[in-house]
């Protein structure tokens, strides 16, 4: 809707009106007022037309996105037009025809229309999902469905990009938000929603894959299926019924009877207090519970819920041995934890380093093996060991949420000339960076030393300077005048002294700092 308030904005104020059409006054659901050409409705769709650059342009949009439009008499065109005016088609081919919901609305920076929504920007090259049309009451089941749903899809090789509906809030129907994703250049979009079935019992899921990336080829894929009312996951798991509905939305064959020999269970999770993050070896941060997970593995399989807080743990975990086709349930509480990850190399030393970036001399390793570290970012997370003469190891490696994790990594000694060879160098390179630092970290106390005794020889100097104006002053000799003669001498000495301190502070700071420069840069 904000794409087409900026469309006819820019068609409104740009465009020298034609003589075709009757003058109108429009106005839009959302308030937006302006003149234009009246075309005619036919097939619920109201036509405007004008001048652009020379070239007369018609603009068709959806009368359900008009509030009114008035000739100049005042007479109500909206609801009086009963068909659209003749020359409608005949324009059509000696003109431009503008599909309102695929105009680009970027050609104005001046208007003070609301800017497209953020999740628009993102959803170029990409399958979008949007949240199921529902009504509040059927919230949570909304959520676990599309939990569901979104990983079987993923799972089937189609990573989808998840959108709340209330992203399109100028958007009262599928065929808005469709148009929108289109125009934004999106490849596929999955839209559905949940309804009551014919009997009370019962809610109806239905959902619509659109294939938006061809127009020449565009494809509409739906799917439908009732679920009880009462046990509508439980429902929608048994006989693999979200799997067939998943199948048909991607227009894929389904079989007549799919067998459970695919391994395939599925495993619904609930914690105390709700919200915990749901991950096993394999997956991480599969939901937040309370939550259902599809899993192929039917061998004895862990699963931990962890939530954190200000650097603080509250963990649980318990195995599940799945039975295929079927959904097994657990229940967990949550407990304060502190779980440690434990990383051994051998031969013992070598360095570990966080992460999968290529290693370079400014790398930070976050210790020496064996080393402990404190988790709080439980799951899966790759390190790197590097250590002379043995070949850089990375592994991924999962810290457990709930107790000490230990990892052993065996290192392989280094045989290529060449590899140990870059290796040496690098860590030539490692050795000189870190000496370049720790001179140049040095050089910052006799620098600052230096400072000091130079701004306390100034103050020597300054005394002195004041005790030589009252002696140059005309007064008669004695010993009040030799004692302030000593004491000007005195300063003079001990400011001298304080500067050539500083200077040497100085120039060793200078030193330094200049010989870590070169060293490290």
């Amino acid at each position: 809707m904000k794409k087409l308030v900026l469309t006819l904005a820019i068609f409104w104020v740009s465009a020298i009106w034609a003589d075709e059409g009757i003058p109108s006054l429009v106005e839009l659901v959302t308030g937006t007022k302006q003149s234009a050409r009246f075309l005619g409705i036919q097939n619920d769709t109201v036509s405007l037309g004008g001048t652009i650059q020379g070239k007369f342009t018609v603009i068709r949009i959806p009368k359900n996105r008009f509030k009114s439009i008035v000739d100049e008499q005042g007479n109500d065109l909206l609801n009086g037009a009963s068909s659209p005016v003749a020359a409608t088609d005949s324009l059509a081919a000696d003109s431009s025809v503008v599909d309102s919901s695929v105009v680009d609305s970027t050609q104005s920076d001046s208007l003070t229309e609301p800017q497209v929504p953020t999740i628009l920007d993102s959803v170029e090259g990409k399958h979008v999902f949007v949240s199921f049309e529902h009504r509040n009451s059927e919230s949570s089941l909304a959520e676990q469905l599309e939990n569901l749903i979104i990983r079987m899809l993923k799972e089937s090789g189609t990573p989808v990009l998840f959108a709340e509906r209330e992203k399109f809030s100028t958007c009262t129907d599928a065929a808005c938000i469709k148009d929108s994703l289109k125009a934004h250049h999106a490849v596929s979009a999955y839209i559905g929603r949940i309804t009551s079935a014919r009997t009370p019992d019962s809610v109806s899921v239905q959902m619509s894959r659109y294939t938006l990336e061809d127009s020449t080829n565009a494809k509409t894929n739906t799917a439908q299926i009732n679920l009880s009312a009462l046990h509508a996951l439980t429902d929608a798991l048994s006989k693999d019924k979200l799997h067939k509905f998943v199948l048909r939305i991607q227009g894929e064959k389904v079989p007549a009877d799919i067998s459970n020999s695919n391994g395939k269970s599925y495993v619904r999770v609930e914690t105390n207090p709700e919200g915990a993050n749901i991950v096993t070896k394999d997956n991480n941060d599969i939901c937040k519970s309370p939550c259902t997970f599809a899993i192929i593995d039917s061998a004895k399989t862990e699963v931990f819920a962890y939530w954190g807080v200000d650097r603080q743990l509250w963990g649980a975990k318990t195995s599940i041995k799945p039975i295929p086709g079927d959904t097994a349930k657990i229940s967990l509480k949550l407990k304060r934890v502190k779980p440690e990850l434990m990383i051994h190399s051998k031969p013992e030393g070598a360095y570990i380093f966080g992460g999968s970036a290529k290693l370079t001399k400014d790398s930070k390793p976050l210790g020496k093996a064996p080393q402990k570290f404190q988790v709080y970012d439980p799951g899966l997370s790759t390190v790197q060991l590097r250590m002379a003469g043995f070949r850089d190891t990375m592994m991924t490696v999962f810290a457990s949420p709930t107790e000490i994790t230990d990892v052993n990594i065996e290192l392989t000694p280094i045989t290529d000339k060449q590899e140990l060879l870059d290796q040496q160098e690098w860590l030539r390179e490692r050795k000189k960076n870190f000496i370049g630092h720790t001179l140049m970290g040095s050089s910052i106390a006799p620098i600052l030393l230096g400072a000091l005794f130079v701004y306390l020889a100034n103050q020597d100097y300054d005394d002195a300077d004041k005790i030589k104006l009252s002696l140059d002053r005309p007064a008669a000799g004695g010993d009040n005048y030799q004692s302030k003669a000593s004491k000007n001498k005195d300063y003079v000495d001990s400011g001298d002294k304080k500067m050539i301190i500083g200077g040497s502070l100085l120039g060793v700071g200078a030193l330094l700092l200049g010989v870590g420069f070169v060293l490290t840069f």
